[in-house]
C-alpha cells in the first residue's frame, strides 16, 4: 500500500514538472489566424545592463475575419520586456496604437504574464499579454484576456548575457521584424492537458483498486 502511495506521488509529481517545462523555453504558441494584428519593420534592441528588451516599428494591418485585412493608419507597435541573463522575462508591456474602421488611437494594450524562446538562439520569441484596454480590446477577448505575440528576426544570439539588436550598423529604424498578435489557437495549454491526463489515469486506477 505504501509502495503504491509512493508511485503515485511520484506521477503526480512528474506531471506537474511536465506541465511547467510545456510553459517555459520555448512557448510553442499557435495563434489564430483571425483576430490578428501584424507588424513589421520592427526594431529589437536588447541592452545587457539593463535587462531591456524593446521592440519598435509599424502595425500595418488588423484582420477581423472578414477575409481582407484592414490597414491600421499611424499604426505603431511598442513591445517592452525586463529579461535578465537566466531568460525568465519578470515584467513587460504592449501597445498597439493607430486608427482602423474609425477606432483608435489605442488599439491594444497588455502586461507581460510569460515569455519563451528558443535555447539555441534565433527566432521566435514568444510572449504572453494579458489585455488591459484598447479599442480592439474586445475582438480579442476583453480585458483580462490572454493574448499571444509571436516575434521574429530579432537578432538574438541565444543568450542575454550581451547586447544585442535586429539593426543595420546598429541604425536605427533599419530592423526588419515581424510579429502577429492574436488570442491562442489552443486556449489550453499542452503541459496542463497532460496534467490532467496523469492526474485522470490516478484517479482511475484508485477507483479500480476500492
Amino acid at each position: 500500500m505504501m509502495m503504491r502511495t509512493v508511485q503515485f506521488a511520484l506521477l503526480l509529481a512528474l506531471c506537474l514538472a511536465l506541465a511547467g517545462a510545456a510553459q517555459a523555453t520555448p512557448l510553442s504558441l499557435s495563434l489564430t489566424d483571425s483576430p490578428d494584428i501584424f507588424s513589421g519593420l520592427i526594431d529589437v534592441t536588447y541592452d545587457a545592463a539593463s535587462d531591456l528588451l524593446v521592440a519598435d516599428g509599424l502595425a500595418l494591418e488588423f484582420d477581423d475575419g472578414t477575409g481582407v485585412p484592414l490597414t491600421i493608419d499611424s499604426g505603431d507597435f511598442h513591445l517592452e520586456a525586463t529579461i535578465p541573463a537566466s531568460g525568465m522575462a519578470s515584467a513587460g508591456s504592449l501597445s498597439v496604437l493607430g486608427s482602423v474602421d474609425g477606432l483608435g488611437p489605442s488599439l491594444l494594450t497588455g502586461e507581460l504574464s510569460d515569455f519563451g524562446f528558443v535555447d539555441a538562439g534565433g527566432d521566435p520569441f514568444e510572449f504572453l499579454f494579458e489585455i488591459t484596454g484598447g479599442a480592439l480590446a474586445d475582438a480579442f477577448g476583453g480585458v483580462g484576456s490572454v493574448l499571444g505575440v509571436i516575434l521574429s528576426d530579432t537578432g538574438f544570439q541565444g543568450h542575454f548575457a550581451d547586447n544585442f539588436d535586429n539593426l543595420i550598423a546598429q541604425i536605427p529604424g533599419t530592423g526588419f521584424g515581424v510579429a502577429d498578435v492574436a488570442p491562442l489557437a489552443v486556449p489550453e495549454p499542452a503541459g496542463l492537458l497532460l496534467f490532467a491526463v496523469g492526474l485522470g489515469w490516478v484517479q482511475l486506477t484508485l477507483r479500480r483498486r476500492v
